[in-house]
């Protein structure tokens, strides 16, 4: 779609590639469009090479290979970042172009479900759904850690406050106040960050939709206690709420013109067939109030100031050398910076880097001063001499900080004056967010024995230091999360390569998509601020060590209605999109974890259970399975 006179609205459109399959992830590079398909992980390039508006040209730009499973489950993203690694919402891939290449490296992982942006630092908006967050991973960019804090976000944050009435929450009535509106995130998708230059008292504020609540929340975000902390700023209200039933908001971005755009769904129904069966709670709902009769309505609302009208032309980037770029590196939009940087890093003419380093010599704009950092950085123009300048900043803490960040290759290569700058960090800076970023780098790329040694002094230092014990504290968090993924490991000796391999994959799997649910130990996860669970206890459970014929019918079709005379806020979906050595491996993993112990499931056994009740639709119900 294209708005030919800048008045915001869009006046031509044309398809530009047709016949896809659900398309989960898009990204313009240059004149080349990434796009990536349902089902699979193989990411092609589009383009149109003869100005007909229509993609001719169709590559591979990376082969990922098919992908199984619920597509809700599956990874969405290619956000390109201020590092220009660009990052995905599950898997554990991250990618770059390096001399036109694409690299691929496993940092960075979020493992979160609908919703991936980033922010002025690099810093991710997103969280995971499936267990009813809102914002996760906001503290360090997560190629270092995914790090959570104590109150990072206000007390009951991910209390909702819609103003519709309509109770069709998965979670039924615990998810329900008494005036039939939604009390807490459940659906939270769409995360973004306000960039744009028509409404600076949104600037840095971080979004997200909540299309069950027919909402959209804002998050200020406050850095004053020396880390990030997420509020709301409409106490016991939204951003924007709707009392229409079919406002479905789910994505948002800034644009080039400094507007905020909202992509609406506008649909009676958002989920999938394996909650909406004629069993479930949510159909009644369904049925009640007609929500089944609106589809095929989708929208996009622009928002801007009250009264603006100023028309918009935007400036041809493509059309421009790499040199009448630059300025733009300091332009007040978040989502034009990102967009020059990336192309002056897809062009990667490595002979523009004296005309950087001269803009950065007359800037006196720190985030302009930022963007070209990396600029240099991703057309690989800088060596550890000129990163010391960034990482001895007195003046300006975030310019030291995105040294330090921008120094990780150097530190990794043991540079000798890289190592100084941070004995010299370790023994006089002040600053907790220098500090705090020197310990995550140098554990993250430093040599080993040396962050070893680092890490040591750091923490006999800075242990009762408000903000630095949090990190410190994350350490700690991860280094058990390590040890206990080692005594698993372990523990798998002497069991037979197949076994091993087996449960190897299944703990993959099941920290990919089932803990969100039943939790990391298995135990289940409490629907916050109910007693409800939002699902049943694996550990110790007769149907996860008893027949495997029935364990098997229930992750290929489902499982609904109370279970052992308790309720839980939705059915168990269907996996059986899943091949059947996956299924198999994963059942294995459960049946073995946690004091579990039984049998392990071969592929074959879910095959002939997939062959016996291949008619089966249905989730299966309690009653039937014990029959």
């Amino acid at each position: 779609m294209t708005d030919t006179n800048g008045d915001g609205k869009m006046d031509k459109s044309s398809v530009f590639v047709d016949g896809l399959l659900l398309p989960r992830m898009i990204l313009p590079l240059d004149d080349r469009i990434l796009i990536c398909e349902t089902n699979t992980l193989d990411i092609y390039a589009y383009r149109d090479t003869n100005n007909d508006g229509k993609a001719d040209e169709k590559k591979v730009w990376y082969k990922g290979g098919p992908k199984q499973g619920n597509l809700e489950h599956q990874a969405s993203g290619l956000i390109w970042n201020l590092d220009n690694w660009i990052y995905l919402t599950k898997g554990t891939k991250r990618f770059k172009i390096v001399d036109g290449k694409v690299i691929t490296d496993d940092r960075g992982n979020v493992s979160t479900q609908w919703g991936l942006a980033c922010d002025d630092d690099g810093h991710f908006a997103t969280g995971h759904s499936g267990r009813e967050e809102s914002f996760q991973y906001f503290q360090t960019p997560t190629k270092y850690t995914r790090a959570e804090f104590p109150n990072e976000l206000e007390e009951d944050f991910n209390t909702v406050w819609p103003i519709d009435n309509i109770p069709d929450a998965q979670g039924g009535r615990a998810r329900m106040r008494e005036d039939n509106t939604l009390n807490h995130m459940t659906a939270a998708c769409g995360h973004g960050v306000y960039r744009g230059e028509l409404m600076p008292e949104f600037y840095g504020n971080y979004l997200i939709c909540e299309p069950v609540g027919r909402l959209v929340r804002m998050a200020k975000v406050d850095k004053s206690g020396g880390y990030r902390q997420l509020s709301n700023p409409y106490p016991k209200s939204e951003f924007i709420r709707s009392t229409d039933a079919n406002f479905r908001p789910v994505n948002l971005k800034t644009g080039p013109d400094g507007a905020l755009y909202i992509v609406d769904m506008y649909r009676g129904i958002i989920q999938e067939g394996n909650w909406t069966s004629k069993r479930s709670y949510l159909r009644g709902v369904i049925d009640e109030y007609g929500l089944a009769k609106n589809k095929k309505m989708g929208r996009i609302y622009r928002l801007v100031p009250k009264g603006y009208s100023k028309k918009f032309e935007h400036p041809k980037f493509l059309e421009m050398s790499s040199k009448e770029l630059i300025p733009y590196l300091g332009h007040q939009n978040g989502s034009v910076r990102t967009t020059v940087r990336k192309l002056i890093v897809l062009r990667n003419e490595k002979s523009l880097h004296t005309a950087l380093r001269s803009a950065l010599n007359q800037s006196k704009n720190t985030q302009e001063q930022i963007e070209i950092l990396w600029a240099l950085d991703g057309l690989g123009a800088i060596g550890p001499g000129f990163m010391l300048k960034f990482l001895n900043n007195k003046a300006d803490a975030r310019l030291a900080l995105h040294g330090l960040q921008a120094a990780d290759s150097y530190l990794a290569n043991a540079d000798k004056g890289t190592l100084n700058a941070f004995n010299k960090i370790l023994e006089n800076e002040t600053r907790p967010e220098i500090l705090a970023q020197a310990y995550w780098s140098m554990m993250s790329y430093g040599p080993k024995k040396i962050a070893e040694n680092f890490v040591k002094e750091f923490e006999k230092i800075h242990a009762q230091d408000p903000v630095l014990k949090l990190h410190i504290a994350q350490k700690a968090k991860n280094d058990e999360a390590q040890r206990k993924h080692q005594v698993f490991l372990d523990a798998l000796k002497g069991k037979g390569p197949i076994f091993e391999k087996a449960m190897q994959a299944g703990e993959k799997h099941y920290k990919a998509l089932c803990f969100a649910c039943h939790g990391q130990d298995g135990a289940g996860v409490q629907m916050t601020g109910t007693d409800m669970m939002l699902a049943p206890a694996l550990k110790g459970s007769k149907r996860v060590l008893g027949s495997h014929d029935k364990l098997a019918r229930i992750v290929l079709h489902g499982l609904t209605g109370p279970i052992d005379g308790k309720t839980y806020p939705g059915a168990m979906e269907a996996l059986k999109s899943h091949d059947n050595k996956y299924l198999a491996d994963v059942l294995t993993y459960i049946r073995n974890s946690w004091g579990n112990s039984a049998r392990m499931l071969t592929e074959n056994d879910v095959r002939q259970v997939r062959k016996k009740y291949r008619k089966r639709k249905a989730p299966w119900t309690i009653e039937e399975l014990e029959k």
